[in-house]
């Protein structure tokens, strides 16, 4: 099952629409000019003439629509082709043509992508160009390659203009020959409408263009907490000022001395302003007043919220590299935003994100580096689409939890939350949810009620799962307007249960933004092997701290998950410097769950209700038994120590000396590579099987790995630290083995009329004695103890021999720049069938999306073989450019 929902036209009018009397009588358009579209768009295809091609099908097209004749068609907006120009960003991409505000029309023939307001993309004709099959109502996303790279073409229009614009949900317009569908995109999929015929009558697609002309900007899918700042805007200019190069920015590295006392510089008064001197850095612009005041050419529109700045005491200063992010995220003319967060609609202002989602549908987060307006601090700003399920809380919870609890004086490592929430418009209780998975919830109700009436089964009665095959033997009934406005968009949604939705196959999200004081640095930055067993160290300890306090699993441990937080030491030495300080704290506690607590003296477990219907995690770092034993046992301990070995792993190949030749094909193979079971779901890596059940992780087929010095010695205290915590892993999987064949044996048995069958031999007093030792050994993963004290106990200079660390023995990255995952995915799809590697109900049953380069994303509501950014690893604000990765489908780089 993909990501769409098949409707017919009246349907998507009446449902998805909310338009009560249909396009045609609520836009209408005068016969007159009716009949002048149908006699020009008729002409294309005139069978006494050779085919249009796509070019004469969008010219002809957009002439019609731009056409001021008989009243015209569109009064606010103007039509464009853009097929024949790439757009000079990033992105590289040249969708056919836009709608786009009749200010804002793009004089250069290129796609802008920040006006843009609804996209065209013609076709010449033909089947084989359709990205989608009327007749299989229940999975119209077809795998032949002419047609799923279509839909992979218009996916990555779709993506290009989520990420430069702030959207909820985007319309778009499918013209292919002489037939169309309307398109409606958001967060978890497309809702379209089956084809229909325009050059016979067009009535229809130009009442939904007139119609849609006539749409304010939230209604055309515009976030209303989003404001688009213009260049000529006081906050535009803010951010300009506070992103040049200031002398006060400290260093960054791990041991560098700073200053610990800082004097503000001094405010030169001139005229009416107060001005810096010229020697005077800009982020002291937060220090002037509270009533800050700009230059007088500067156009001035709704902009008191810039004139109340709350000051603190606090050391203004800010690591270097913040800034320099900062100024980043401001370059290429990226467009600019203010954006509203938290129920105190608290104002930060953002450029070009650090980092995005590289796969149009799932949680769909940006990272920025954020001017907090109201104290004029950078901070971090992270905008997503948060699963919407009974018992998920957002992050925000989760981080606020953890710090007031009594880890937060001891070692726990987690970021400060300064405001979050579900995103909602003033006056609103109801945040932005997703429609397409409520729609097709709805469907599916109507489905099942048809089932029961046909067959005469009662709602009670009617127990057996409805699949979509049962949808597609039964004409779905449209509801009543009742029906409708409760189900699809009601006034207030309730999260949905996971239970009553596993059959809906669409995941529900709604809006959500949090902001957090630090902005991080990823593990790449480290610069020895003792940072990175340090900074591993403190993620353990603060997960430990979240586990015994408050019985909560993060649940996603991954690459990009573990960061680094740069700060000053508590000490000033004899010279009056402090130290710069390195922690490494664990970010993205979204998919965090409680476990419950076993009673004291009960031998029964507490049962784990699933709170979403899917698998949830990082693939890259997910341990082997979760991915194998999903959804029958939920995350453990065990299988989260287990994710933060794969991260140890996956920095120390990539940044450590080691004997590995090829790095790239070695993070292919152990950490993206798979196997499919009888179901078709995909499993883990033969490699990572390799490792946590044997014991053994091969740097060739010849080779164990071995990480080295750079006199080419053996690195005693790196690899010790994997052969012992291999150990560990290797006796857990030889346990669960033997609990596998345990329960075949009682099933066997049960299957025999409880005949119990003898063993087929009595186990030893050696041999029990062994397995109660591994079972021992394997024990010590069920807390964080073993594991801590093992990292510890490599770092301690005080033992005996002393460890050895060299300074700075990282090297440069080892994964290389040309490293791209979604062209090793492709490749890998064609290797296996369509239903090997079909999206399932659980999750990434392909590569999951990343939204940070060389990192994980996070994501895994991923589709196979649509993955995202090229490299895996750089977390916090640390990123290649948004949309660098190489596009599947059309462009080079999006």
């Amino acid at each position: 099952m993909g990501h769409t929902v098949l409707v017919d036209m009246e349907t998507f009018e009446k449902d998805i629409l909310r338009l009560k009397d249909g396009l045609v009588n609520t836009a209408k358009v005068s016969d007159a000019f009716v009949n002048y579209a149908q006699l020009e768009l008729r002409s294309l295809f005139n069978q006494q003439k050779p085919p249009p091609t796509e070019h004469s099908i969008g010219k002809q097209f957009i002439s019609v629509i731009n056409n001021t004749a008989h009243g015209g068609l569109c009064k606010a907006h103007r039509t464009l082709f853009t097929g024949n120009k790439y757009a000079d960003d990033a992105t590289k991409s040249k969708v056919d043509a836009g709608l786009y505000p009749a200010a804002s029309v793009p004089t250069d023939g290129k796609p802008d992508w920040t006006h843009i307001r609804l996209f065209i993309e013609f076709k010449r004709s033909g089947t084989s160009l359709d990205p989608f099959d009327d007749a299989k109502s229940d999975a119209p996303e077809l795998d032949a390659e002419s047609r799923k790279a279509v839909r992979h073409q218009l996916i990555n229009y779709a993506l290009v203009i989520r990420n430069q614009q702030h959207r909820l949900f985007l319309y778009s317009l499918f013209v292919n020959g002489p037939e169309f569908r309307l398109m409606r995109w958001d967060q978890a999929g497309i809702i379209v409408t089956k084809k229909r015929n325009y050059a016979q009558d067009p009535r229809l697609l130009l009442s939904f263009l007139a119609w849609f002309d006539s749409l304010s900007d939230a209604q055309q899918g515009l976030d209303p907490t989003a404001r688009l700042l213009q260049k000529t805007s006081r906050a535009y200019k803010l951010m300009d000022d506070l992103a040049r190069d200031d002398p006060s920015d400290m260093l960054y590295e791990e041991g560098s001395p700073v200053p610990a006392t800082y004097a503000a510089p001094q405010i030169v008064p001139t005229g009416s302003e107060q001005k810096f001197t010229k020697s005077v850095p800009a982020h002291n612009t937060r220090a002037r007043s509270k009533q800050v005041t700009m230059s007088a050419n500067i156009e001035l529109e709704d902009e008191a919220y810039l004139d109340v700045v709350d000051l603190d005491d606090e050391d203004p200063r800010v690591f270097s590299y913040v800034r320099e992010k900062f100024r980043d995220s401001l370059k290429d003319d990226w467009p600019r935003y203010r954006l509203e967060v938290g129920e105190e609609k608290r104002i930060f202002l953002v450029g070009k994100p650090m980092w995005v989602s590289f796969w149009m549908f799932g949680r769909g987060t940006r990272g920025y580096v954020a001017l907090d307006v109201k104290t004029r601090r950078f901070v971090f700003l992270k905008d997503s689409w948060r699963p919407f399920y009974v018992g998920v809380e957002p992050e925000g919870y989760y981080l606020q939890l953890l710090a007031s609890g009594k880890g937060a004086s001891s070692g726990l490592q987690v970021p400060s939350v300064i405001v979050h929430g579900d995103v909602t418009v003033s006056g609103q209780e109801q945040g932005h949810l997703t429609l397409t998975p409520l729609f097709a919830r709805h469907l599916l109700a109507g489905a099942k009620k048809a089932i029961r009436a046909a067959t005469g089964e009662s709602a009670s009665s009617a127990s057996r799962p409805i699949d979509q095959q049962d949808i597609r033997r039964v004409k779905t009934k449209r509801p009543s307007d009742d029906e409708s406005h409760t189900t699809v968009q009601g006034p207030k949604a309730e999260p949905l249960d996971a239970e009553d939705t596993q059959n809906a196959y669409y995941r529900h999200y709604t809006h959500y933004r949090i902001v957090v004081q630090d902005v991080c640095l990823p593990f790449s930055s480290i610069r020895s092997s003792k940072q990175l067993i340090q900074l591993l160290r403190d993620c353990i300890q603060t997960h430990a701290i979240a586990y015994e306090q408050h019985r909560l699993l993060h649940r996603d441990v991954s690459a990009g998950n573990l960061i680094i937080r740069p700060s000053l030491s508590s000490s000033v030495d004899a010279n009056g410097m402090k130290k710069v300080e390195w922690h490494g704290i664990i970010t993205d506690w979204e998919l965090a769950k409680t476990v419950p607590v076993q009673e004291e003296h009960s031998s029964t477990k507490p049962q784990e209700r699933p709170r979403q219907p899917e698998r949830t995690g990082t693939w890259q770092f997910m341990s082997v038994a979760y991915v194998q034993n999903h959804p029958r046992w939920p995350v453990s301990v065990a299988d989260e120590l287990e994710s933060f070995f794969h991260v140890m792993l996956f920095y120390a190949v990539r940044l450590l000396r080691h004997n590995v030749e090829n790095v790239a094909s070695f993070v292919f193979d152990y950490f993206e590579s798979s196997t499919f079971g009888g179901d078709g779901r995909r499993r883990r890596s033969s490699a990572k099987v390799a490792a946590v059940a044997y014991g053994v992780i091969r740097a060739d087929i010849h080779r164990i790995l071995k990480f080295t010095h750079e006199n080419g010695r053996p690195h005693r205290e790196l690899n010790d630290i994997f052969n012992v915590l291999l150990r560990y892993f290797k006796a857990r999987y030889e346990v669960l083995g033997w609990e596998v064949e345990k329960h075949q044996v009682d099933a066997s048995d049960a299957q025999d009329d409880g005949e119990s069958s003898s063993p087929m031999y009595e186990e030893d007093d050696e041999e029990l004695e062994l397995r109660n030792l591994i079972r021992a050994k394997a024990r010590k993963l069920d807390n964080h103890e073993t594991v801590i004290s093992t990292l510890s106990n490599a770092l301690d200079l005080g033992r005996k021999p002393a460890p050895y660390w060299p300074e700075k023995d990282a090297v440069p990255d080892r994964l290389p720049e040309s490293y791209d995952l979604r062209v090793l995915v492709t490749l890998l799809n064609k290797m296996y069938s369509t239903t090997g590697m079909a999206t399932g109900q659980e999750g990434p049953e392909g590569a999951p999306a990343r939204k940070k380069a060389r990192t994980e994303a996070s994501e895994p509501e991923m589709a196979a073989g649509e993955s995202s950014s090229r490299r895996a690893g750089q977390g916090g604000w640390h990123s290649v450019d948004v949309l660098s990765a190489r596009s599947i489908a059309g462009g080079k780089r999006r």
